[in-house]
């Protein structure tokens, strides 16, 4: 029958996933290793390159076992965004990886932030001043490493490092560039201004190419090790977060994704890129002249493992109308819509007589609620979506699907489908292959759907008056959380 499959690597930031895709969008095999972040100092989230290799090599073994010699038409990348690296001319490593936890350059952020403003660099960007981005990095590196950004030939991300051992060329695709502060959304090239301020050669930024970009896998030593034939195409791919819009079929004009797993994020499509002019969310590109305007929160998943590990509660029933206190999610800081990396949780309202139960409910909710955040924000922006789906840990939960719902006000799509980003890796992979020549073409069965769930009215309507508290709470608190910090309470 010869060749049927493809290859998606989806690089995530604690795991590395390899799943086989046939034509029709099946997956047949997934391969999934995992990788540490260690924090050797307060603020710092490094991962070795080459353990995340390493979980490559050994997760592609695997896949290739499992299936007849030559049956896969291409290797297809997603990438986690954020994640930043020095090497020298030679491909050597010269730092950890930074991964998009990484806040050491919070000190950087403040100042730069009057050049930030002064300059309307968010205007070129469409990226606000955050320590996930490469300019505040880049000037940690100067203040505090400079022997080792003086060695650099090059800032890349972990895909690029990782494609140029495959294929001995060197190319960061527009994707992943537009996440790192860099890029000009409108021009599609790296800011020479940006880099003239930050005091940087613009060589030492990589070339850019198209996601859709497919070179032959060259690294014969490789080939040979994992099981390919030499010269296997290989497609660039991009940023797991838009190519997870792709791979849940949103990617038309006002079409949403809300993904909430340990962390959480909305994303809109749009034919144009997409500026903010209160400069709350950011912009990053898809592929094929596609844009996602969008926000991503820290404290999904992992406020639901803490809250239960910390009253001793595994399941709760909602009462949107019943009593519990309002909670602050920000464990970690907070990302979008406020870029705060000093906010810090709050439950607000307690009362003697409430449970754990009510506690777990709190948490739900407050984490419905920073999505809810950024909705509002996309929806001031870009306007009113026309289609949402929802994926991702409160996808699986019909408790974190229910609420969700509710707080956002409007219908939702429920997708279950467990690796949209490598999905939309595999598809951008039948377009660079020529097998299709326009998503469009993709019938609405190759994204298949649990259910679809309506706001309940009331319930929807109490939520909307809760979430004008729960702003209102941390506008009231935000100037206090610094002061927190500064005394060592958290």
């Amino acid at each position: 029958m010869g060749k049927r499959f493809f290859i998606a690597v989806d690089i995530g930031t604690s795991a590395l996933k390899v799943c086989v895709f046939d034509f029709q969008g099946n997956v047949h095999h997934t391969a999934k290793r995992e990788y540490p972040t260690v924090s050797p100092r307060p603020g710092y989230a490094e991962q070795n390159p080459e353990d995340i290799f390493a979980a490559f090599v050994d997760a592609l073994k695997e896949v290739t076992a499992s299936f007849p010699q030559n049956t896969f038409e291409a290797v297809t990348f997603d990438t986690m965004l954020h994640s930043f690296l020095l090497v020298d001319k030679d491909g050597v490593l010269l730092t950890p990886l930074l991964n998009w936890m990484d806040t050491r350059s919070f000190q950087e952020v403040e100042a730069f932030r009057k050049i930030y403003e002064e300059e309307r660099l968010y205007e070129y960007t469409a990226a606000p001043l955050h320590t996930i981005y490469h300019p505040p990095r880049i000037l940690w590196f100067k203040k505090h490493a400079q022997d080792l950004l003086a060695k650099a030939s090059k800032v890349l991300s972990i895909k690029d490092w990782m494609l140029w051992r495959l294929t001995g060329e060197l190319f960061c695709d527009y994707s992943t560039a537009s996440g790192t502060g860099l890029l000009e959304l409108e021009k599609k090239t790296w800011s020479e201004r940006i880099c003239q301020l930050l005091g940087i050669p613009l060589e030492l930024l990589p070339p850019l190419c198209e996601p859709e970009l497919s070179l032959p896998l060259k690294n014969q030593d490789f080939a040979f090790e994992v099981g390919l034939p030499p010269g296997i195409p290989v497609v660039w791919g991009g940023g797991d977060g838009p190519f997870a819009n792709l791979g849940e079929g949103c990617f038309r004009e006002g079409e949403m994704v809300v993904s909430v797993g340990s962390s959480g994020a909305a994303r809109m499509c749009a034919q144009r890129p997409v500026f903010d002019p209160q400069r709350q969310s950011w912009c990053y590109y898809l592929a094929s002249g596609i844009w996602v305007g969008g926000g991503a929160i820290n404290n999904g998943g992992i406020v639901f493992s803490w809250m239960r590990d910390l009253v001793k509660e595994e399941e709760v029933t909602i009462d949107p109308f019943g009593r519990r206190p309002l909670f602050l999610p920000f464990l970690t800081g907070e990302r979008s819509p406020y870029w705060d990396p000093y906010a810090r949780g709050i439950l607000f309202g307690l009362s003697f007589f409430h449970t754990p139960q009510e506690f777990l409910q709190a948490a739900y909710e407050g984490v419905a609620f920073s999505v809810r955040a950024v909705f509002e924000v996309l929806r001031r922006v870009m306007g009113d979506p026309k289609k949402v789906v929802i994926g991702g840990g409160f996808a699986l939960s019909q408790t974190g699907r229910r609420v969700l719902c509710n707080v956002l006000g409007v219908p939702v799509a429920v997708s279950t489908y467990p690796s949209s980003s490598a999905k939309g890796a595999f598809i951008l992979a039948l377009k660079a292959l020529g097998a299709i020549s326009s998503f469009e073409e993709l019938p609405s069965d190759f994204f298949p759907l649990e259910e679809t769930l309506f706001p309940e009215k009331e319930a929807s309507l109490f939520y909307a008056e809760l979430f004008q508290l729960w702003e209102r709470l941390y506008k009231v608190n935000a100037s206090l959380f610094r002061e927190c910090i500064r005394l060592g309470l958290a």
